[in-house]
């Protein structure tokens, strides 16, 4: 089971995200940023692997994930823009708990 999903067109746009930001290194580590009301918000840095992450090579990139990360969320998807219904690019985990996510888990409150 591949823990990065990503299509050709979003790699293309990563790869040229990352060109346009004169970013040459191709390790790219997916982090845990932070959780809102949505659930869990992931991050992308370049770094290197430790012996505490699993690391998957889609073609020219090096993708690094803690171990702990892959097990919880079973892996990640990339998506393009245009994947994403114009929104950006996205990183979305492959598994989320529902119960994690929803405005009860914020004491700030939400708009609808």
């Amino acid at each position: 089971m591949a823990m990065i999903n990503i299509s050709d067109a979003a790699y293309n746009e990563f790869r040229e995200l990352l060109t346009a930001n004169d970013i040459t290194d191709t390790t790219v580590r997916i982090a845990l940023a932070g959780f809102g009301c949505s659930g869990p918000r992931f991050g992308l840095m370049v770094d290197e692997p430790t012996e505490n992450d699993a690391t998957e090579l889609v073609k020219e990139l090096n993708f690094v994930v803690e171990k702990e990360l892959v097990e919880e969320y079973e892996g990640f998807t990339i998506l393009s823009d245009e994947e994403n219904g114009g929104g950006g690019m996205s990183l979305r985990p492959l598994r989320l708990d529902e119960s994690a996510s929803g405005c009860s888990s914020c004491a700030s409150g939400c708009s609808v």
